[in-house]
C-alpha cells in the first residue's frame, strides 16, 4: 500500500504541468453519492454532455491530476463535461467503480432527458468506460451517444505483442507495473472479466486514439478490430511518436492540438 500512496502523490502533480483553461468554470457536485465535478466552458455550443472517466491504473488520479487537461477538452469541444471521481483500488476493487459510473450515468439520463451523452476515458478510465458500457447493455439501459478512448488500458493480462515490440519506445508504462496495478483492481474477486474479453452485440460509435510509442498500442488496435464489425462508426487513429496519454503532459504540442481537434470533429459528426 505504501507503493500506491507514493504513486498517488506523484500522479497528483501531473495536474500542475500546465495551467487549466481560465475560460472554464469548475464546480464540485455529488451525483448518485459519487463526488463529481462540472466543467463549463464560457461558450457552450450544445446542451449535450460529456462524461469523463480518468486514468491512473484504477488506483491513482483525481480532479487534481486531470483538472487542467479536462478543462482544455471542455474549452475546445465547447461542451459541459462531468468528471467522475470514482472510488479507487485497492481500497475499492472491482466492481465498485463500474457501479458508481453506471449509477451516475443513470442519474444523468433521468435529470437531463434532452441531453445526449458522450463518454471519454483515458488509460484505465478507458477500461472502466468499456466495462460500464457492458453493464449498461446488461441492464438494458440506453447507451451513450458516442465513446472516446484515449490510450485505453483494456487487457489486464498485459500479454499483447506491443509489450515486446514497443516497450523500448515507452518511457511511462511497463508490463510489470501494470500487472501489479491490475491485481490491486481485481482484488479477491474472481468474477472479473478483462474489458478486452467482454462480448458486445451493440456498442456506441467510438473513436480510439493511441500513441505509436506506447505498450498499450495493441489494446486500442485489438479493440477496434472487435468493435468495428458491430459498429461501423468506429475510428482508430495512431499519433506518431506520442507516448501514453500525451495530452496530459503537454496540451500545447502539435499532436495534442491535433487530438483535441479530432475529438471535437468526431463528436460533432456523431451528433
Amino acid at each position: 500500500m505504501d507503493r500506491v500512496i507514493n504513486d498517488r502523490a506523484f500522479f497528483e502533480t501531473l495536474g500542475n504541468i500546465y495551467p487549466a483553461s481560465p475560460t472554464v468554470k469548475i464546480s464540485e457536485t455529488t451525483i448518485a453519492d459519487v463526488k463529481c465535478y462540472w466543467f463549463e466552458p464560457q461558450n457552450i455550443g450544445t446542451e449535450n454532455i460529456m462524461v469523463y472517466v480518468h486514468g491512473g491504473s484504477f488506483a491513482l488520479g483525481s480532479i487534481n491530476s486531470h483538472q487542467a487537461m479536462v478543462s482544455h477538452i471542455a474549452e475546445h469541444t465547447k461542451m459541459k463535461i462531468l468528471f467522475i471521481e470514482y472510488s479507487l483500488a485497492p481500497e475499492h476493487p472491482f466492481p465498485v467503480a463500474i457501479h458508481e459510473i453506471v449509477n451516475v450515468y443513470q442519474t444523468l439520463l433521468r435529470t437531463n432527458p434532452k441531453s445526449k451523452i458522450t463518454f471519454i476515458g483515458d488509460s484505465a478510465g478507458g477500461g472502466l468506460t468499456v466495462s460500464s458500457i457492458h453493464a449498461m447493455n446488461k441492464n438494458k439501459l440506453e447507451l451513450p451517444l458516442s465513446i472516446v478512448l484515449i490510450s485505453p488500458w483494456l487487457n489486464l493480462r498485459c500479454n499483447t505483442n506491443s509489450y515486446k515490440t514497443r516497450q523500448h519506445l515507452d518511457p511511462i508504462l511497463t508490463q510489470q507495473n501494470l500487472l501489479e496495478y491490475a491485481q490491486y483492481y481485481i482484488g479477491s474477486n474472481g468474477s472479473l472479466s478483462d474489458p478486452a474479453e467482454l462480448l458486445f452485440s451493440s456498442f456506441p460509435p467510438t473513436f480510439l486514439l493511441v500513441g505509436s510509442n506506447e505498450v498499450l498500442y495493441d489494446d486500442a488496435k485489438n479493440f477496434y478490430d472487435e468493435i468495428k464489425p458491430i459498429q461501423s462508426h468506429t475510428t482508430f487513429k495512431v499519433y506518431q511518436n506520442q507516448t501514453h496519454v500525451w495530452l496530459l503532459t503537454d496540451i500545447s504540442s502539435d499532436k495534442s492540438k491535433e487530438a483535441l481537434q479530432d475529438i471535437s470533429d468526431f463528436i460533432r459528426f456523431i451528433q
